[in-house]
């Protein structure tokens, strides 16, 4: 029983956060580290993209050059999904208190103040940052482009139906792993639009399948999302996302002359994959949305990888 006057204890986030001391797992919390998918859906992209370049390049990329480079944009994308969370609850927080799947979160509730959840912000971005003295110097351009879309972000839901939009900047991960291993992006420019759109695409079904949970009660706050807009037809998005997204990845790869391997385990992977995934789900109706996506997005990465990973081994 809580008095009055008395916050409430944290609730128990299960092995990850309860691992942590008391006074760190707040932040871990505020982190998203018990959150798996996000880091999925975060850091699959630069690997994705690594992939991709090469797969693509005109000279054969070392190996070393390739593992180096998945790991430096990994570390990245780790600390720019926490640094994210953190500054999402900190501008969401009058909205969160509001609803019942976020109002016990550590801002909510008192258990991190406002003033502190910027701090940890920015020091996340800057130790995130820090990856660029290791990387080709076209990448901080590429570091600054997706860190203002993810600042920009949690402010869409109050003015546009449409604030999943700028999630489409993860997508961005792909011109950024390019030039990490020396490729222009403009010199493939088609293929590389259509890969941005692709992995922007695949962000966004997600998000949509994942909000739609929350659907009824953003309505009485008024927060505004494609969920919200779209919540009597969600199927007819989250499917034409779905086919949106498989057109983009088989287009990139016509463009780029892969072959079958790719088709089969990256394209046909991808759109089986999903497809499962919004059946189970019944577009994110039904319970357990979050462990079905994280298990769907991480087997279709594994698929993506593959498929490159074939390509570019048979390629001498």
């Amino acid at each position: 029983m809580v008095r009055a006057g008395e916050k409430a204890d944290a609730p128990s986030h299960g092995k990850i956060l309860d691992s942590l001391p008391a006074g760190l797992a707040p932040y871990g919390e505020l982190m998203r580290i018990h959150r798996l998918l996000g880091f999925y859906l975060n850091t699959s992209p630069y690997l994705v993209g690594v992939a991709f370049s090469a797969s693509i390049a005109s000279t054969k990329v070392p190996i070393g050059v390739l593992l180096n480079r998945a790991i430096l944009l990994s570390v990245w994308s780790i600390f720019l999904r926490c640094a994210g969370c953190v500054w999402d609850d900190l501008i969401d927080m009058d909205l969160d208190s509001q609803i019942s799947r976020t109002k016990d979160r550590p801002l909510p509730r008192g258990a991190v103040s406002p003033i502190t959840a910027f701090l940890l912000t920015v020091s996340l971005f800057a130790c995130g940052g820090s990856v660029l003295v290791f990387l080709p110097s076209p990448c901080a351009a590429d570091c600054l482009i997706i860190t203002f879309f993810a600042l920009l972000y949690p402010f869409g839901k109050r003015f546009t139906d449409y604030p999943q939009i700028t999630l489409v900047n993860i997508g961005w991960a792909v011109p950024m792993a390019m030039h990490s291993i020396g490729l222009d992006p403009l010199s493939q420019i088609k293929p590389t639009v259509c890969m941005f759109l692709f992995i922007g695409l695949v962000i966004i079904m997600i998000d949509v399948i994942y909000s739609r949970q929350d659907t009824a009660e953003d309505l009485k706050v008024g927060v505004k999302s494609m969920a919200v807009r779209f919540r009597n037809s969600i199927q007819i998005l989250s499917y034409s996302l779905l086919y949106a997204s498989t057109g983009f990845l088989a287009i990139a790869g016509y463009l780029t002359g892969l072959g079958l391997p790719f088709f089969v385990l990256s394209v046909g992977g991808h759109f089986v994959g999903f497809s499962v995934l919004l059946r189970v789900t019944q577009v994110g109706k039904s319970s357990g949305v979050e462990a079905y996506a994280k298990s769907a997005f991480f087997l279709a990465t594994l698929f993506w990888l593959f498929g490159f990973a074939i390509e570019y081994c048979m390629r001498g």
